[in-house]
């Protein structure tokens, strides 16, 4: 059953004053490794590329300046803080995933990135993004994922976690258990040279991963709270241990997944 509501719109909405902020301190954190895998993966200069849920536009102003002769198409719900971006070789349009056309085989590289775990659609809009690949194209998505959070040693912290996942579940759909299945859900598409990675940032000292859910949890709080009003302990106790130095534990992870279509005609 599809939620009733969506990323973007009452949750997690760019109308927030602090939402920008909580972007850039999100892609602070995931920016690094989202870089290493696409250099590994080795980009061509004539690549034509589609950013899906490009958000603040980091991932989106890198790769323009990794394809001079190709292009980037960045596309998000909300675009307003891209047209800032002004590369050559990077157009921006506003486009639902879920909903809007998109052209088949027409990519050489499609990233997403924070993106499917929160649309219950996942399955056929990862259809989608796989048939826009050329032959010979890559596919690479990154999503949150939960089972870190079940071995943090500190109850208030592990329990408002927790509590996001419940809350973003119950409005919008959101599976962070999801890409605990990769490469699966790649491999079932018929991608080949499939493969996986985690990585696990420390939350604390301050940092861009306790900023990032220190503006999470405080513009979810009123709907975790509408959701499971037991949990505003733990989330108030969360909001105070983010905001010390000595603080440290483990948040959600983010699982990154990438592979291939074929070359030649047939799966995916």
């Amino acid at each position: 059953m599809t939620a009733p509501e969506r990323y973007g719109e009452s949750v997690l909405s760019p109308e927030w004053d602090g939402e920008r902020e909580r972007l850039v301190a999100m892609a602070e954190v995931a920016d690094a490794t989202t870089l290493r895998i696409l250099r590994d993966i080795g980009l061509g200069p004539d690549w034509d590329c589609l950013e899906v849920g490009a958000g603040a536009g980091t991932v989106a102003a890198w790769l323009a300046g990794q394809v001079p002769d190709g292009s980037v198409l960045a596309t998000d719900i909300d675009t307003r803080w891209l047209p800032a971006i002004g590369a050559p070789t990077l157009r921006v349009a506003e486009h639902d995933i879920v909903s809007d056309p998109l052209p088949e085989s027409a990519f050489h590289l499609v990233h997403a990135r924070f993106v499917l775990e929160h649309l219950p659609e996942r399955d056929a809009v990862l259809a989608r993004l796989c048939r826009s690949l050329r032959p010979g194209g890559v596919l690479m998505i990154e999503s949150i994922a939960s089972f870190p959070i079940a071995s943090g040693g500190t109850p208030a912290f592990r329990d408002a976690m927790h509590a996001v996942e419940s809350t973003l579940a119950a409005t919008i759909g959101t599976d962070a258990r999801w890409p605990r299945t990769f490469p699966s859900p790649l491999l079932a598409h018929g991608l080949t040279g499939v493969s996986a990675s985690v990585h696990v940032p420390a939350t604390g000292g301050r940092n861009a991963s306790a900023r990032c859910w220190a503006y999470t949890l405080t513009q979810l709080r009123p709907r975790i709270l509408d959701h499971m009003p037991e949990a505003r302990p733990a989330v108030d106790e969360a909001l105070r241990l983010l905001d010390r130095q000595e603080f440290f534990e483990l948040s959600f992870a983010t699982a990154v997944c990438w592979g291939r279509k074929p070359a030649t005609a047939g799966a995916a």
